[in-house]
């Protein structure tokens, strides 16, 4: 990877939604004020952490990350649920 593309706009916005689904997964929904809602938030992010979708996999390669690595350190990093797979 170079200077220029490790810089480059779209993976810029790849590292945003990564960063941001990390930190709805963390329970850290700072622009949701209702319990349930930002529950339901939170337990998606996880979800899409935990299931390892085509989704996933496409936001973490154009944001120039392992999807196998990312999804293992943060997996790691979060509170245990018993609903998710792992």
């Amino acid at each position: 990877m170079t200077v220029a593309d490790h810089f480059a706009p779209e993976r810029q916005l790849w590292c945003a939604v990564l960063g941001r689904a990390v930190q709805d997964a963390a329970e850290r929904v700072g622009a949701i004020s209702q319990p349930v809602a930002r529950r339901r938030l939170c337990d998606e992010a996880r979800r899409w952490f935990a299931t390892n979708s085509a989704d996933f996999r496409y936001a973490c390669e154009s944001a120039g990350y392992d999807p196998d690595y990312l999804r293992a350190r943060v997996l790691a990093i979060l509170p245990q649920s018993p609903d998710l797979p792992s």
